[in-house]
C-alpha cells in the first residue's frame, strides 16, 4: 500500500539524510543481491525497472531501509553539479550542452515483499523508503521488489554514437546510478547482482560477470541475462546495449578475454584489444594476485571519453584510429584498484585513480624499461608539482566531501599527485617490500573496500616482514599524514663539498617550511668517483658478477627532517660528482643542489 500525505512524509524523513548531506549510508542493514529486469525500447527513452532488492540487518530494530532513487521532476530545475539527479556531464564525455531535468526521473509504481504482499513506501527526496512490516532482528534477511519507469537524467546514456547508431551504456561514476536504479548509490555497499535485460533483437547486450540466458521474445525482442557473482559497488553496474561486432579472442587463466566494438570499426578495435590485453592481465596477475571476475571485456562505448573501469567490463571512447596501450594498462589496473579494492569513501578517491595512474606506469617499466619508467614519472611528477604550488591549500585526500560532484575536481592532484605519492612510498620502503605491500594489500581487502589506514598497514606490516626494509618504513605515521592531508610540496636546497683532509665529502641539506611546517624524507645520495678508480672498481666487480652475480650496494641516504640536516660520507678521492635522489624517488619537491667545494687540501693536492 503506498502511503500519502505529508505528516507521513515528514514522519519516514524526520530522520533520513537527504542528497544535500555528506554522503550518507545506511544504517542497521546492508544489500546482499540485485535482481534487475530492464526493459528497452526504440520507441522512447523511457525505461521500466523490476528491482529485486535481498538484504541483511546487522542490526536490531531498523523500521524502513532507503535505497537512492531519483524522482520524476515536472518541471526543470536550475543546473547544480552537487546533485546527482539533475544533469551532469558525465566524467570522460564529450562536452555537451545540458538538457533540461523537466521529463527525468524515475516513477516508482509499486512495492512488493517476497511474498507479493503490498509494503508500504514512500518516495521523496531523491530516495525511495520501505517501511517494514515490523522491527528487524539482527541477521534476518529481507527481501522486496520495487517496480518503476522513466527517463534518466544521467547514469545510462541514451543517444547515437559517431556512426548515427543508436546505443545504451551506462556511464554512472561516481554517484549517477541511482538516475535509473533503486540501490544504495555509495562505494562502501557492495552486493552480487543479476541483470536481465529485454531489448529489441538487433542489439548486442552485455553486463557484468556471465551470460546465464539469451532466448528470442515476441516482437524481435531479446532477452539477455547476466549475473555477478563478485561483490561490486553502484557504479561498476554495466548495461550496454547497441550493435556491436563482438570478437572472444583469448582466455587467461581461465579468463575470457573479448572486444565489444562499433562494427564499423571492428578492425582497429579488434587488433588493439587482442594485442594488449593478455599481456597487461599477466602482469598484473603476476605482480599483485588473481583477477577478480568471471570475463574481462574490452568495450567500445558511447558517451565515456578514455575509459571507464566497471567490473569486468571495460568501458572505452576513444578515435577511429584506435585505444592505446597505456590507456588499456591504467583501466585494467582499475579492475584490481578501484573495482576489487574499492576505496570506502569518496574521500580516498585516490586509491583508486592514483593506484591506476602509477600501474600503467608499472606496465611501462615492466615492457619498456626503466628508463622511459623515469621518463614517465618525471612527466608526470612536473604536472602534479605544477599543481600544488598552484593550490597549496589542496590536500591529496578530501576532508568530508560533500559534493561528489567536485570528487576530481582536482584530478591532476588526484590523478598524478597520487602516483606520486606512490612512487616516494616505493622509495621509502625498496621495490621488493613495496612491491609485497601491495600484494598484502589486496589479498587483504580484495572484493571489499579499504581506506589509507589499510594501505599504511599492509606496507608497515611488509616493512616488518623484509630484512631489507629500512627502519624508518616500519612505523609510517611520518610518511601518510604529510602527503595524503596536506597540500604543498617539500623544498629542499643544498651543497656538498670534499673534506680532503678527513677524506669524506660533506652533504648539506636546507628545507624550506611549507606553511609552517617541515616534512621528513629520506633521500639518496649517489657519489661518483674519478673514472680511473670507478672503471678499476667496475673491472673487479665485473668479474666477481661473472662468477655470481650480485645487485648494486645500496646508495646513502640523508633523511631531512628540519631545517638543516648534514650527511658526512667517506670518499678516497674529491668525487666526479654527487647526485641526489639520483632514482627521482622524492618527486613531489623542489631540490636544488650545487658543488663542489674543497676545503682543507694538503700540500701536493687531494688525490691520494
Amino acid at each position: 500500500m503506498k502511503l500519502h500525505g505529508w505528516a507521513v512524509g515528514l514522519a519516514l524523513f524526520a530522520t533520513l539524510p537527504l542528497w544535500a548531506d555528506t554522503v550518507p549510508r545506511p544504517k542497521g542493514y546492508v544489500v546482499d543481491h540485485y535482481t534487475f529486469a530492464v526493459s528497452l525500447t526504440d520507441a522512447n527513452n523511457s525505461v521500466a525497472v523490476r528491482d529485486t532488492v535481498t538484504l541483511h540487518f546487522t542490526e536490531s530494530g531498523v523500521r524502513s531501509v532507503w535505497l537512492n532513487l531519483c524522482q520524476y521532476r515536472s518541471q526543470s530545475e536550475p543546473a547544480n553539479s552537487a546533485n546527482p539527479c539533475l544533469p551532469r556531464e558525465p566524467y570522460g564525455a564529450p562536452k555537451t550542452a545540458l538538457a533540461p531535468s523537466a521529463g527525468t526521473g524515475m516513477v516508482v509504481t509499486a512495492v512488493a515483499a517476497a511474498g507479493g504482499s503490498a509494503v508500504r513506501y514512500q518516495q521523496a527526496h531523491d530516495l525511495l523508503t520501505i517501511t517494514l512490516p515490523g522491527p528487524s532482528r539482527a541477521g534476518e534477511q529481507f527481501q522486496f521488489t520495487a517496480v518503476y519507469h522513466g527517463v534518466p537524467a544521467n547514469g545510462l546514456i541514451i543517444g547515437e554514437n559517431r556512426h548515427s547508431d543508436r546505443e545504451f551504456f551506462v556511464n554512472e561514476w561516481p554517484d549517477l546510478a541511482r538516475n535509473w536504479l533503486a540501490v544504495v548509490d555509495h562505494p562502501s555497499m557492495k552486493a552480487t547482482l543479476t541483470m536481465d535485460v529485454t531489448a529489441p533483437r538487433k542489439y548486442q547486450v552485455l553486463s557484468n560477470g556471465t551470460k546465464q540466458k539469451q532466448i528470442a521474445l515476441p516482437g524481435d525482442l531479446e532477452e539477455t541475462v547476466w549475473q555477478e557473482h563478485v561483490p561490486i559497488c553502484t557504479w561498476q553496474f554495466s548495461l550496454a546495449a547497441a550493435p556491436m561486432a563482438v570478437d572472444y579472442f583469448g582466455e587467461y587463466h581461465g579468463i575470457p578475454l573479448s572486444a565489444w566494438v562499433y562494427p564499423q570499426e571492428r578492425k582497429v578495435g579488434f587488433k588493439a584489444f587482442s594485442t594488449w590485453t593478455q599481456p597487461i592481465l599477466e602482469f598484473y596477475i603476476d605482480h599483485i594476485g588473481p583477477f577478480s571476475y568471471e570475463k574481462l571485456a574490452q568495450v567500445e562505448a558511447n558517451g565515456t571519453g578514455g575509459g571507464m573501469e566497471l567490473a569486468s567490463d571495460i568501458y572505452y571512447g576513444y578515435p577511429p584510429s584506435g585505444p592505446g596501450r597505456q590507456l588499456l594498462a591504467h583501466e585494467m589496473a582499475h579492475q584490481y584498484f578501484g573495482d576489487s579494492v574499492t576505496e570506502s569513501d569518496w574521500d580516498d578517491v585516490w586509491l583508486s585513480e592514483g593506484f591506476a595512474t602509477y600501474f600503467a606506469l608499472l606496465y611501462t617499466e615492466y615492457q619498456d624499461g626503466h628508463d622511459a619508467f623515469l621518463q614517465g614519472i618525471e612527466r608526470s611528477a612536473a604536472q602534479a608539482r605544477r599543481y600544488y604550488e598552484a593550490h597549496p591549500g589542496s590536500p591529496l585526500v578530501h576532508n568530508d566531501l560533500s559534493n561528489i560532484g567536485a570528487v576530481i575536481a582536482n584530478q591532476v592532484q588526484i590523478y598524478q599527485g597520487g602516483a606520486q605519492t606512490l612512487q616516494m612510498l616505493r622509495g621509502v620502503l625498496g621495490t621488493r617490500t613495496f612491491w609485497e605491500g601491495i600484494r598484502l594489500y589486496y589479498q587483504r581487502h580484495r572484493n571489499r573496500n579499504a581506506d589509507d589506514a589499510d594501505l599504511q598497514k599492509a606496507m608497515q606490516d611488509a616493512c616488518q616482514q623484509d630484512s631489507a626494509c629500512p627502519v624508518y618504513g616500519r612505523n609510517l605515521n611520518w610518511f601518510f599524514p604529510q602527503w595524503l592531508h596536506w597540500g604543498g610540496i617539500m623544498k629542499v636546497s643544498g651543497t656538498w663539498s670534499y673534506d680532503a683532509t678527513a677524506h669524506e665529502v660533506v652533504i648539506t641539506l636546507k628545507q624550506t617550511p611549507d606553511q609552517g611546517r617541515y616534512r621528513q624524507m629520506p633521500f639518496q645520495v649517489r657519489v661518483s668517483e674519478p673514472e680511473t678508480a670507478l672503471r678499476s672498481a667496475q673491472r673487479g666487480a665485473g668479474r666477481r658478477r661473472r662468477m655470481q652475480p650480485e645487485p648494486p650496494p645500496p646508495l646513502p641516504v640523508i633523511m631531512v627532517k628540519g631545517a638543516e640536516t648534514t650527511l658526512r660520507l667517506p670518499a678516497a678521492q674529491l668525487p666526479v660528482t654527487v647526485t641526489l635522489d639520483p632514482n627521482h624517488w622524492v618527486t613531489l619537491a623542489q631540490k636544488r643542489f650545487v658543488g663542489p667545494a674543497v676545503t682543507a687540501v694538503p700540500v701536493g693536492g687531494g688525490n691520494r
